[in-house]
């Protein structure tokens, strides 16, 4: 089973990143925007790996942080979790997810696409009692939209997910600088910012 990978990116989109290793063999690679955007002026990557194989399919999925692949492979356990449903809700910050399952917030985690009620009850269930989630630390606000969605390195991926898709910096620090509290997640915050600046 592979579970690691370092190499050269030589094509990359929101979804897939194929990478070259130093031995010549290329790894296609499941990722989200957020990995998107973190790696997609990057020459070179890093991935811890999860390896998903079955008798008809394989595949990889890659993940900067190994404590997101610990939550991403915790998800895909849950009953109507599939890898492409994991990865969405992954779009949401491991932080944020945590948060609200600490706090039962079904209703930030049925805002993700693809989450009804009763999967986002399923989830909470399901991840309430695991050590990442009793022993994280997440810091709280009475406004919920304040928690971690404008800390600086969240703000920067969506900033260079949109520097890619070749808007300008300025134009896109003006937007986020005006973001409506209500949005919350990758999924309303790209399309706002996406309207705001064409």
């Amino acid at each position: 089973m592979i579970g690691f990978i370092q190499g050269k990116i030589i094509d990359i989109d929101m979804t897939e990143c194929v990478i070259l290793t130093n031995w010549g063999v290329g790894y296609t690679i499941q990722i989200n925007e957020l990995i998107y955007a973190r790696i997609a002026l990057e020459e070179n990557v890093e991935f811890h790996i999860y390896h998903h194989r079955t008798e008809n399919s394989e595949a990889l999925f890659g993940f900067i942080e190994k404590y997101d692949k610990t939550v991403f492979t915790e998800l895909i356990k849950i009953s109507w979790v599939g890898w492409k449903v994991a990865m969405l809700i992954l779009t949401l910050w491991v932080e944020k997810l945590i948060w609200s399952v600490q706090m039962a917030d079904n209703k930030t985690i049925e805002g993700i696409k693809g989450i009804w009620k009763k999967m986002a009850e399923k989830i909470i269930l399901e991840l309430r009692d695991k050590d990442f989630v009793v022993n994280a630390n997440i810091v709280t606000s009475e406004n919920k939209t304040d928690i971690i969605r404008l800390e600086s390195h969240i703000a920067a991926d969506i900033k260079n997910t949109l520097v890619n898709m070749w808007y300008q910096p300025s134009d896109v620090d003006m937007v986020l600088s005006r973001l409506p509290a209500e949005m919350e997640d990758i999924w309303t915050i790209l399309p706002y910012c996406i309207r705001e600046l064409s």
